[in-house]
């Protein structure tokens, strides 16, 4: 295409007005002039990505995604405009695209060490590709040695691979070179159980005096520093470290119970018992959804299921809620939120599971079975079950105070902001048991109850159930959690590898005389028997 000078004159002036419109925050008036650029080139690159930016700006969420599709169709494959491009498609779930472009590009060859750094941390949390992940970060430290977010991440991807002892490396080094990265110190105290002298208390409470009060790295130490404490078994100040941290975290990410409670009640209206009533389709493979509280034991019926010969794992992603969010046309928040029940009430349901098989294709590397571990689904079961008649659902059940517990002393990063007060965990938990009992009536012998108790203690048996509902012949091999394939990026990336533990419940009866309020509220929600809430 061949724009005359007049043209071009046109399209430099736009962007040059539509620029200093989104500077005054004036959307209309920078999706005016960036539209009139693309008019005129449709391969106008940095316009389709501004256009991609403002439609998500004013909730048009279809509109954004084709512009952001149309940019990466039209891109050069310059290193600066390919990470661009990477940053925006993360927005949209399309990580098929972005590793095409990351191959396709030369990125690799042609980037500086900040953006192969950069593009590592978006592959290792995108699409989770941890194998390209470390290839990146390793080029950019060839290049840059000395960066200590770069060999954070290394750390990072090293934990995820399931390699420890590289990982501790790579956080200690990130350490000596930015000794106030509180990140590293925190996941170093996940590496391991920590015993006296090899531990970081010392280091860990001189942190906290530097850092300023309330701020989020004086979280992420605090956190660390309850996880080394209680591996001592100094449990008095692990919970003053603990209580500290969540209060900052409380604070920053103020939880909305009564948005929870209309969130949920309206789900369960929507979601009747015909609104689910199964339909049939048959489709290229079987998705597994995984869903249920954090820290109920999800993790290890993945990494159980993903060591079948027949699943893929597909870990955590929200490549249900881009479906939905393309039918909402609304940028959904979380894997779910209010604005959107009201488009999806009446949304093309076989469209959304078409898109989601389609989309997620890539991830089955051919198998006929694959997982998606996303706790948050359990919001989006009764849409599951309309939108994908042969996904097979499981629900990790595991008891109500060891769950509550370990989700107060875990860092979520926005995910759970419920889980850093003891009075809303207990509710929210009431809330999500609620929900459940919803699906359980409305959608009898699409969901299996998976305890977790049965998984540590009677595995074989109850593997043999959850294999037997997905479909799937019985092998004795995927039972060894702490085989070296694949990556584990959850919370329970650390202890999964060490195979299946029994003796991991009641972490939380040391801190019993502090947990009044989480056990009352559970026992107010008939979560736990009221006698389980009285003092012993």
């Amino acid at each position: 295409m061949t724009l005359d000078p007049r043209q071009i004159d046109i399209i430099r002036h736009a962007a040059h007005r539509g620029e200093q419109a989104l500077t005054q925050g004036d959307w209309q008036q920078a999706l005016r002039e960036f539209e009139t650029v693309v008019a005129l080139d449709p391969r106008h690159t940095a316009a389709q990505l501004r256009l991609a930016a403002i439609r998500l700006q004013l909730d048009h969420y279809r509109a954004a995604r084709r512009h952001a599709l149309l940019a990466v169709e039209s891109a050069s494959h310059h290193p600066a405009v390919v990470l661009e491009l990477a940053r925006t498609l993360t927005r949209f779930n399309e990580y098929e695209r972005l590793l095409d472009l990351i191959g396709r590009s030369g990125f690799a060859e042609s980037a500086d060490g900040r953006m192969l750094a950069e593009m590592a941390q978006i592959v290792s949390s995108g699409p989770g590709d941890q194998s390209l992940a470390l290839d990146l970060v390793d080029r950019s430290l060839r290049l840059e040695p000395q960066v200590p977010r770069s060999r954070y991440l290394r750390g990072v991807i090293e934990m995820f691979l399931g390699r420890p002892d590289e990982a501790e490396v790579e956080f200690e080094a990130s350490i000596a070179l930015q000794p106030q990265l509180a990140q590293a110190h925190w996941l170093l105290s996940l590496l391991r159980k920590w015993k006296p002298g090899e531990d970081h208390v010392v280091r860990l409470r001189a942190l906290l005096a530097q850092l300023p009060a309330g701020s989020p790295a004086a979280a992420y130490a605090g956190f660390a520093l309850h996880n080394e404490l209680h591996d001592l078994k100094d449990f008095d100040p692990a919970w003053v470290a603990l209580e500290d941290a969540c209060r900052i975290k409380a604070h920053a990410e103020p939880y909305d119970d009564c948005r929870t409670e209309a969130l949920f009640s309206r789900i369960k209206a929507i979601c009747n018992a015909g609104f689910v009533a199964p339909v049939q389709r048959e489709d290229a493979y079987v998705p597994v959804f995984i869903v249920g509280m954090h820290r109920s034991g999800t993790t290890l019926l993945e990494r159980i299921l993903g060591g079948h010969s027949q699943v893929a794992d597909g870990g955590e992603s929200y490549a249900f809620t881009a479906q939905l969010r393309i039918a909402a046309d609304h940028g959904i928040r979380g894997a779910l939120d209010e604005a959107a029940l009201d488009a999806l009430a009446d949304a093309d349901f076989d469209a959304i599971g078409r898109g989601f098989i389609d989309a997620s294709r890539w991830r089955t590397h051919g198998k006929p079975f694959l997982t998606e571990k996303l706790p948050l689904n359990v919001l989006n079961t009764g849409f599951i079950a309309r939108a994908l008649p042969n996904a097979r659902i499981l629900h990790m059940v595991r008891d109500p105070v060891d769950t509550c517990f370990s989700n107060l002393r875990t860092y979520f990063s926005k995910a759970a902001p419920y889980s850093f007060d003891q009075r809303n965990l207990a509710r929210y938990y009431g809330r999500y048991l609620d929900l459940m009992e919803h699906w359980r009536q409305v959608m009898p012998g699409r969901i299996l109850d998976v305890s977790y108790d049965g998984l540590v203690n009677d595995t074989e048996a109850t593997a043999r159930q959850i294999f037997d509902f997905c479909g799937l012949p019985f092998e004795a091999a995927a039972l060894r959690v702490e085989r070296d394939s694949g990556a584990v990026a959850t919370a329970s990336m650390a202890h999964v590898r060490q195979g299946i533990l029994g003796n991991r419940g009641a972490a939380w009866k040391p801190y019993r005389a502090h947990l009044q309020p989480l056990l009352d509220g559970l026992a107010e929600a008939g979560a736990i028997p009221a006698e389980r809430a009285v003092q012993p």
